[in-house]
Order: C-alpha cells, then sequence, then structure tokens
C-alpha cells in the first residue's frame, strides 16, 4: 500500500504497476494518476491515510517526479489536500459542506424534474438493474465498510445518468470527490445502511410509479439524512464502528 497509514491492500493501484515501469515521465505520471484517482474514488483511501510522494513512488517503482505530478492533479482537482504529514482526502469546512450538499441535491433533484417535466425519461433497464441490485444487498447485507460510500456513489450517479444528462452525472462526480471523506464517517454503521438501502428502493419505486412528486421529497430526505450524519461523526471526531485508527501493518486491533 502506498500510504503512510493505511487499512487495507489497494488492488486497483497494484494492477497497474507493471505499466508504469520503464516509461517516460509523461506516461508514468498519467499512469500513477489514473490509478490514484481510481482508488479514491473506490473508497480504498479512507480519511485517515497518508499519501508521501516517498510511498507513493515505492508502490509504483517510479521516481518521485511523475508522483510529484499526479498529486499536483489530484490536489487542483479537488480529490486530495495538503496535511501536515503528507496529502490525504479533502475534508470540506462546515460552510463549504452545506454549500456542497445543496448542490448535489439540486443535480440529482433535477434528473427527476427532466423526467417529470417531460424532457427526457428514463431508462427503465437502469432502474430495474438498480432494484434488483439493491433488492440483493437487502437480502444479503454487505459487512460494514467506508468503502460501501463507492457503492452509494454508483447508485445515486447511475440514478440520474438514468434521465438522459452525463453532464449532470459528471458535475455530481465532482461534488461527490469534495465530500467523499466526510461521508465515510457516516455511512458504515449497519443500522444506515439498511436505512439507506431501503430508501434508494422506495426511490426507486416511486420512479417506477411515476410519483415524481413524493420521489424528490423521499430523496431530499435521504440526501440530508446522508449530510447530517456525515458532519456530526466529523465534527465530532467520532468514526462509525468498523474504521480502524492504526494502521494493520503497524499492529493494532
Amino acid at each position: 500500500m502506498y500510504t503512510d497509514v493505511s487499512t487495507g491492500a489497494n488492488t486497483a493501484a497494484a494492477s497497474v504497476v507493471g505499466s508504469a515501469r520503464g516509461q517516460a515521465t509523461g506516461s508514468a505520471s498519467d499512469t500513477v494518476y489514473a490509478a490514484l484517482r481510481d482508488d479514491l474514488r473506490a473508497g480504498t483511501v479512507y480519511p485517515w491515510d497518508r499519501l508521501t510522494e516517498k510511498t507513493v513512488a515505492a508502490h509504483f517503482k517510479v521516481s518521485r517526479t511523475p508522483v510529484r505530478e499526479s498529486i499536483a492533479r489530484l490536489v487542483a482537482e479537488g480529490l486530495l489536500q495538503r496535511h501536515h504529514d503528507g496529502f490525504g482526502l479533502v475534508f470540506p469546512d462546515p460552510e463549504t459542506l452545506g454549500g456542497l450538499y445543496e448542490a448535489r441535491l439540486a443535480l440529482e433533484l433535477q434528473g427527476i424534474r427532466r423526467v417529470a417535466e417531460g424532457t427526457a425519461d428514463y431508462d427503465q433497464q437502469t432502474l430495474d438493474e438498480l432494484t434488483r441490485e439493491w433488492e440483493a444487498l437487502q437480502d444479503h447485507p454487505p459487512e460494514a465498510s467506508p468503502r460501501l460510500v463507492a457503492e452509494d456513489e454508483k447508485f445515486h450517479s447511475r440514478l440520474l445518468g438514468a434521465a438522459g444528462e452525463p453532464a449532470l452525472v459528471a458535475v455530481l462526480g465532482h461534488v461527490n470527490d469534495r465530500i467523499r471523506a466526510l461521508r465515510m464517517y457516516g455511512y458504515i454503521t449497519s443500522d444506515r445502511l439498511a436505512s439507506a438501502t431501503a430508501e434508494h428502493l422506495e426511490i426507486l419505486r416511486l420512479l417506477h410509479g411515476q410519483d415524481y412528486d413524493q420521489a424528490q421529497t423521499v430523496l431530499t430526505q435521504h440526501i440530508n439524512t446522508s449530510r447530517n450524519a456525515a458532519r456530526s461523526r466529523a465534527l465530532h471526531d467520532n468514526p462509525a464502528s468498523g474504521f480502524l485508527r492504526q494502521s494493520p501493518y503497524l499492529g493494532g486491533p
């Protein structure tokens, strides 16, 4: 793993290590950048993980130059920020967090409104697939993990994409990049997973039934609950059960 403090193996990055070897700086930089970005969005980097040029370069077996370039790009895009002990996930302040959640809510509601107003039609195949996937999660809940935030992001992105406007999905992705770390603090309890799953299925049921007004109400409540849980836990330094405070490589629980 390329973090100084980490909670697990990084399979996404490991799969591209070979392609970074022996390549020019620009190509190696692109490879490292893509792997790090994918790991950040997949939830494999946790809020307390710290990336340094040394550890990332050692992991990818490249010099520090492409690593430095990759991290700079990720900082500029809002996926990473500098901490006193390295680079880590972005933690917006409360005021910024509120604005980001307002943007997220507006984007997702716009997807429903597009269909309700007749501008677009839902891709029924996507709605059906999401229903099957989340019914399976409801029947067989996975173990609580911060990575479940990535699964939740996929649900909301695919739901918005089913309304037929890729540009909205792209903007939502940028918003998610900024709030991911705080969301990890509040999403991974078993009760939160159960309620989020039920809410997802209720939203899908309402969309299938073309009850768009109620779907917007449930979606609004769902997103506000996520915001409140994340903000409360983060502000009180009270991560949900299941977080490891110490790297397994250094020993711990």
